[in-house]
């Protein structure tokens, strides 16, 4: 549902952009979320940042128009990306934008610049982990809620106590780039390759691009040469959404692909909790938005997998989707935006 802002309200305008498209929320100062839905806009990453940054303007105004908002009404604005980054936003490498111009450009002052109005940064799965955490515990301050979010690359973020853990750099819990056990992954010798230029990063195995390059590997098999997928001529998100709709509809080699996925997520999770026992893991982005039985097929084999490989006493965690589906990001950068300028006041 739609609430319209009143003409004096103070709004926060919460921006999600990822390697292929940007999502948009805003909040009233209470907190409330006056958008349900909005439209993803398309990020354009590839043609490079100046024009990623029109998008995110459109973005904006979008969101706005939809509460009839004006901004003055602004009083801060959130913006996530991809990592890394530092804790003002000034991009390094990303696996995920793969333009050149995207290497140490400062994406949060060139938005701040264009919309005229105070922006802060975060970490896209930052920003995703902390409406999460908002959501299942409000106010308490004493759990702690590790996430993954799946999206063109693999988001990740630790929350403890209602903070989130943003490292001394920006770097903090990047779970993407944390190493998983190839031997219980890979049975052909084929380690594969992060978009960071390393082997065996947990991204390599649980994201859109991994299901592409996992894909297009299995196509090359005779057994799998008939296979509808065989004639799609894009790679990259248009296949792997393809996979995912296949996978729904229970297509043996859709199916396998992502069970791979969900078993990669479980040893993961099964590091994380070694390293912070949370009480609860959440898995977001664009997977969420997927039916209810394939849901439940991919989060089974991420439980089963934690279960038998993490200690006795952590076995009854909780591992569960995100509850607001692919807008936790642009809730999540919008809360944030709320809290920097509540305490500024």
């Amino acid at each position: 549902m739609t609430a319209g802002a009143s003409s004096k309200q103070q709004l926060f305008i919460g921006l999600d952009m990822g390697g292929t498209d940007i999502k948009a929320s805003v909040l009233n100062v209470e907190g409330e979320v006056l958008v349900a839905t909005c439209d993803k806009v398309l990020s354009l990453a590839s043609e490079g940042p100046r024009c990623t940054v029109e998008q995110i303007a459109q973005a904006a105004e979008t969101i706005l128009g939809q509460v009839a908002g004006r901004w003055e009404q602004i009083a801060c604005v959130g913006l996530d990306t991809p990592g890394p980054a530092t804790l003002d936003g000034v991009l390094g490498k990303s696996p995920n934008l793969k333009h050149p111009d995207w290497e140490g450009f400062p994406i949060r002052k060139a938005v701040e610049e264009r919309l005229g109005r105070p922006v802060i940064y975060a970490n896209d799965g930052n920003a995703a982990a902390c409406w999460e955490y908002h959501r299942l515990f409000c106010e308490d301050d004493r759990k702690i809620m590790a996430a993954a979010i799946l999206g063109t690359g693999l988001g990740g973020a630790l929350v403890w106590g209602g903070e989130v853990l943003v490292g001394v750099r920006g770097f903090g819990a990047e779970f993407g780039h944390v190493r998983l056990p190839t031997h219980e992954l890979v049975k052909d010798g084929d380690v594969p390759v992060c978009g960071c230029g390393k082997a065996a990063c947990a991204e390599a195995f649980v994201s859109v691009a991994a299901l592409d390059y996992h894909l297009r590997k299995e196509l090359r098999r005779n057994e799998n040469a008939a296979h509808p997928l065989q004639q799609v001529a894009d790679g990259g998100r248009d296949r792997a959404l393809r996979l995912l709709g296949l996978a729904q509809k229970g297509d043996p080699l859709a199916q396998e692909m992502f069970d791979r996925q969900a078993d990669a997520l479980g040893l993961l999770f099964v590091q994380l909790g070694n390293c912070f026992d949370p009480d609860v893991f959440i898995i977001g982005g664009g997977i969420t938005e997927s039916a209810v039985a394939f849901r439940e097929r991919y989060i089974g084999r991420v439980r089963a997998v934690f279960r038998s490989g993490c200690f006795p006493g952590a076995r009854d965690t909780l591992i569960d989707w995100a509850g607001d589906l692919d807008h936790a990001g642009a809730r999540g950068a919008a809360l944030l935006a709320r809290r920097h300028a509540h305490r500024r006041t």
